[in-house]
């Protein structure tokens, strides 16, 4: 050993190595994994046992949450299972919400009905359906269902029960009263666009409408036909587009293009029977924008229609839309009796 050397020197390098490898087993050390959104656009989407995720979204599928959800739940078109906690809200436009774990947030369902067994920290809104409050059902905001019945635990609501929008009593027998004042004034905002949408497309593409009420008066059946297998057939297009890495652009575009598509069937469904209303009324001299406009407000009246107006409307799209793709595979010459709907001789 050089004497020059201090005898310190040696017992210095203790604190490095214990640093090292206190940095060593931190190192190795697995981190908490981060909670992470799951975003589909085609479901269904499951949150397994012990997984955490910050938010669910999918546009078409049922969601299942077993774990914990930081965030929102929702669903375009779909049903929802809670069996785990979910710190938002739950929403699905079609589909039913079934709720045996504590959320924290609302709970949103356009059409469909709300089965709820645990705590809902919000409140409870239902556009058309019914809600079944569970023996465990606690619920800290206002339920309230717009077209439908409120049925079970009533007593541990804490806010307001609402049947209906005119006002927050209830229907002594808990039925649907209509939608109120709010909800027709909604309603008449609704049909007056869909009718300025229909009068648009009988403007630019009469003869394309003409068409379609062509196979509409032919073949019902199979335009019918048509336009609900076209539902299966597009979720199915968008599961393999999604599973392929090259088919997500074209999923993203796939989406709003059927959606366009469906209501372009609704709009020639309200044509053809606006058409049909203003021949049996002999008023058929009106041309094709009378006819769009009371077509537009019959069918959306249907919306009106206690349990199953929504029901209607969705199917009348979808006959639209199967006549569409009737009169696409056709394409013949419109015949000179059904020229674009405007003064002529019968």
């Amino acid at each position: 050993m050089n004497p020059a050397m201090p005898m310190s020197t040696r017992t210095s390098v203790r604190p490095f190595v214990m640093l090292s490898g206190l940095l060593t087993c931190l190192v190795m050390l697995p981190p908490p994994s981060p909670a992470y959104a799951q975003q589909h656009p085609i479901g269904p989407v499951v949150v397994s046992s012990g997984e955490t995720v910050s938010e669910v979204s999918t546009a078409v599928g049922d969601v299942t949450v077993n774990g914990n959800v930081d965030g929102d739940v929702e669903t375009g078109h779909g049903n929802i299972l809670l069996n785990g906690p979910v710190d938002g809200d739950a929403s699905t436009t079609l589909g039913n919400v079934n709720v045996r774990a504590p959320v924290n947030g609302d709970i949103e369902v356009e059409v469909g009905t709300v089965r709820v067994d645990s705590e809902v920290g919000g409140d409870i809104d239902v556009g058309n359906g019914d809600v079944i409050l569970g023996p465990d059902a606690h619920v800290g905001g206002d339920v309230e269902c717009g077209s439908g019945r409120i049925l079970g635990n009533r007593e541990d609501v804490q806010g307001d029960i609402r049947v209906g929008m005119a006002s927050g009593m209830d229907h002594p027998f808990g039925e649907a009263r209509g939608p109120g004042i709010l909800g027709f004034l909604g309603w008449v905002l609704l049909t007056l666009v869909f009718a300025a949408c229909t009068v648009l497309a009988s403007v630019l593409a009469p003869g394309t409408l003409t068409s379609v009420t062509r196979s509409l008066e032919r073949s019902p059946g199979r335009s019918f036909l048509f336009g609900v297998v076209s539902v299966p057939m597009a979720v199915i297009l968008g599961l393999v587009l999604g599973i392929s890495l090259v088919g997500i652009p074209l999923l993203i575009i796939l989406a709003p293009a059927y959606l366009a598509f469906v209501f372009f069937g609704a709009l020639a469904a309200a044509f053809f029977v606006g058409r049909k209303v203003l021949l049996v009324t002999g008023r058929h001299r009106g041309g094709n924008a009378l006819a769009a406009v009371v077509g537009a407000i019959a069918v959306s009246a249907t919306s009106l229609i206690p349990f199953v107006g929504d029901l209607v409307m969705y199917a009348l799209a979808l006959l639209g839309a199967g006549a569409t793709i009737v009169a696409l595979m056709n394409r013949r010459r419109s015949h000179p009796g059904y020229g674009p709907y405007g003064p002529y001789d019968p």
